[in-house]
């Protein structure tokens, strides 16, 4: 019994002895690879983040376009948490898949409202998303930078919606300032597609900038969708002979205008939009579209320094050259940055407020400045068609 009971004693002292040893040793361990190891995050650590809820086609016929956003989007959260966030915070991404469909982005629109409670919305891609992502967002209070949604009725919806394209109509004036400045033509033409409701205001605003150098627009002609015979829109073109055209359609029609053209032996310098797919202009119009000139948002040949130092980043992140998604992407993310610097939160009312006070902000794409309408002021690029692509040509500030 007593062998039974000093065993129990001694055993229990044993583990006394052996647990106070075996914590030393651990504590021990744990002072000692203190400073080398890298602290564990305390609990609630991941809350200490802004959300910026993204609604981009990542799946669907546009899922090409959402991965370029995103890569833009990446890039600039990469590089702001890189210098510690924004006020202290880093910024953390919640991915939405709208499939370029605009009751999915709508919902999940909503749902950033309502239950992650983002502090802004990057997207989305395409207008037909936009036009009902917009009006929950803008219920909601929480500010939504819309991508490549040219459409110009979409940031008339309310005070929360912005851009970081410019407007569909913005491109007259680009393109008449180029025309009137840069190209010296005095004559010009227009052939536009009459169903385009976004037309007659482009045209009137090349109509105003080329007229500020000098130029006129002699005639205007129309067509619609289904029209196939350019023969007598031509010979419009022929009595004036004017030094330029500008067709703001896309591809498929410019380039029947073209070829019928040099067709009828008629030669020009044809002006486009960045609607103009140009590896499928030249399948169609042949020789007759090398030299035009088209607008477009941003082109890695651009030699500003802050185009440049985004093409060196995403190049060496992606291995490839950017194109103006992930640029306006990068500069989506970078404005609402600049916002939650200027108003010292993460508040989507105090975003907003700052995002409308932003003043000559530079970005990959461009210098911003938002418009009472929440549309950015600043310039595009002109890019010129070659027989195998386009290159840069010039970029034209406001």
């Amino acid at each position: 019994m007593k062998l039974d009971w000093l065993g129990g004693i001694v055993s229990k002292r044993l583990f006394s002895l052996s647990f106070i040893v075996i914590s030393l040793i651990i504590i021990s361990l744990a002072l000692s690879l203190s400073g080398c190891s890298k602290p564990v995050p305390p609990q609630g650590a991941f809350e200490q983040t802004i959300k910026i809820g993204l609604i981009l086609p990542l799946k669907g016929d546009y899922e090409k376009y959402g991965t370029l956003c995103k890569n833009g989007i990446d890039l600039a959260i990469d590089e702001i948490n890189a210098k510690g966030g924004v006020n202290g915070k880093n910024l953390e991404v919640i991915p939405g898949n709208d499939t370029s469909d605009g009751r999915i982005a709508a919902s999940i629109a909503l749902n950033y409202a309502e239950v992650q409670k983002v502090s802004a919305i990057i997207g989305p891609y395409t207008s037909e998303s936009a036009l009902l992502a917009a009006p929950i967002a803008n219920r909601a209070g929480v500010p939504m930078v819309a991508i490549r949604t040219s459409e110009t009725s979409i940031t008339k919806i309310g005070n929360y919606i912005f851009r970081a394209c410019y407007v569909d109509t913005y491109q007259g004036t680009i393109l008449g300032r180029f025309a009137g400045r840069d190209l010296k033509a005095k004559k010009a033409a227009v052939i536009y597609n009459s169903g385009d409701n976004d037309a007659k205001t482009l045209i009137n605003n090349f109509k105003q900038e080329i007229a500020k150098y000098g130029g006129k627009v002699e005639t205007i002609q129309s067509y619609d969708s289904k029209t196939t015979d350019f023969t007598l829109l031509v010979s419009e073109l022929q009595k004036v002979k004017p030094d330029v055209v500008l067709l703001p359609d896309f591809e498929d029609k410019a380039g029947q205008i073209m070829k019928k053209a040099a067709e009828m032996g008629f030669k020009t310098t044809y002006l486009g939009t960045d609607f103009w797919n140009v590896e499928r202009l030249v399948k169609i119009a042949g020789k007759a579209a090398v030299g035009s000139y088209l607008t477009d948002h941003f082109s890695p040949e651009d030699p500003n320094p802050q185009t440049q130092k985004f093409v060196d980043s995403y190049d060496g992140d992606y291995g490839i050259k950017p194109g103006p998604s992930a640029a306006l992407s990068y500069d989506a993310v970078m404005l609402v940055a600049e916002a939650m610097k200027k108003a010292d939160s993460a508040d989507p009312e105090k975003i907003r407020a700052a995002l409308t006070s932003i003043k000559n902000f530079k970005g990959a794409a461009g210098t911003y400045t938002f418009d009472t309408d929440r549309n950015p002021i600043k310039g595009g690029v002109i890019l010129k068609v070659l027989a195998d692509g386009q290159t840069f040509e010039k970029r034209i500030e406001p």
